[in-house]
């Protein structure tokens, strides 16, 4: 497999992104509308999380259906795994696993350019392994 390739060849270019003070609700709707599991979450341009759908689930745990007009901001994981684009595959993998977590951001500096996730593992070890 490729994974010293970095991971700015398999990331998602230009990611869906929420504001930290749009409700969980409105959140959630785009996410299913877009068909993604997690999302950035911005203040402007200002990466200050991401909110997945295991964030969202938590919330309505606590909350119950009051969950659905809390902002985003609130309930968002406020220190996501961020790598840089020239960081090997492997290591971003790695990271993942470390962590615990299903993605990782990808940051060239301050500016937010891709995501990396588990299903976009998933679907390069599918290539890997339907080889000749």
């Amino acid at each position: 497999m490729r994974t010293t390739r970095p991971i700015r060849e398999f990331m998602s270019h230009l990611p869906a992104e929420v504001d930290r003070r749009e409700t969980l609700g409105a959140a959630l709707d785009r996410m299913r509308a877009e068909r993604v599991h997690h999302v950035p979450v911005l203040d402007g341009p200002a990466l200050v999380g991401i909110l997945s759908r295991d964030d969202a689930h938590e919330a309505w745990l606590r909350d119950g259906a009051a969950a659905a007009k809390r902002t985003v901001g609130e309930v968002c994981t406020t220190q996501p795994l961020t790598v840089g684009p020239l960081t090997p595959l492997r290591d971003v993998a790695n990271a993942m696993v470390e962590r615990g977590v299903a993605s990782a951001l990808v940051v060239d500096g301050a500016v937010l350019v891709g995501i990396f996730t588990s299903t976009d593992a998933l679907r390069l070890l599918a290539e890997a392994s339907s080889g000749p």
